[in-house]
């Protein structure tokens, strides 16, 4: 009977795994964790164009539920608001981004530049109620802890599965 012997490539097969893993955590808290370090800007408008992702929305999974929008019919600046289904939820009964009347109601935006036509809302309010810093930043720093250890322990896979398949004679 012929025994499996060919070890190195399924060690290179899970070191593979490890780092796409790693990649696509990147991908996703990357921009979040950028926007820890640079300053904010304040923005007054009214929403013009509002987007919900339909591959991940509604899994309440962090960092896949995001809004994209954009206010006062500018389509070179695109905010990007990273909250929880829960957040969401509170913040519907003031503003809903799938409501008739979206672009009536004025808001104010502070959010953090991370390219020449990305932003990250860091709070967001109007008239009627608001989304303050402490709950946007708590979610997003907790969130981003959790996302930097996925990523830690990743790597390390990644690390140990590529040693162990340069390592192995067959």
């Amino acid at each position: 009977m012929p025994r499996f012997r060919s070890r190195r490539s399924i060690y290179f097969n899970f070191a593979l795994l490890f780092l796409l893993a790693v990649v696509w955590c990147v991908s996703y808290a990357g921009p979040v964790l950028q926007s820890f370090f640079k300053e904010e800007h304040l923005f007054y408008g009214q929403v013009s164009y509002a987007a919900i992702p339909s591959v991940f929305g509604g899994s309440n999974v962090p960092f896949l539920d995001k809004t994209f929008f954009r206010i006062n019919g500018d389509d070179s600046a695109t905010f990007v608001l990273y909250a929880s289904e829960e957040m969401l939820d509170e913040m519907s009964d003031w503003f809903s981004f799938a409501a008739i009347n979206v672009g009536d109601v004025p808001l104010e935006i502070s959010a953090v530049r991370l390219s020449d036509n990305r932003y990250i809302v860091k709070s967001l309010a109007s008239t009627y109620g608001e989304l303050d810093w402490e709950t946007v930043s708590e979610y997003q720093l907790v969130n981003s802890l959790i996302a930097l250890g996925i990523i830690g322990v990743c790597s390390v896979g990644f690390l140990i599965f590529f040693i162990l398949a340069i390592r192995n004679k067959r």
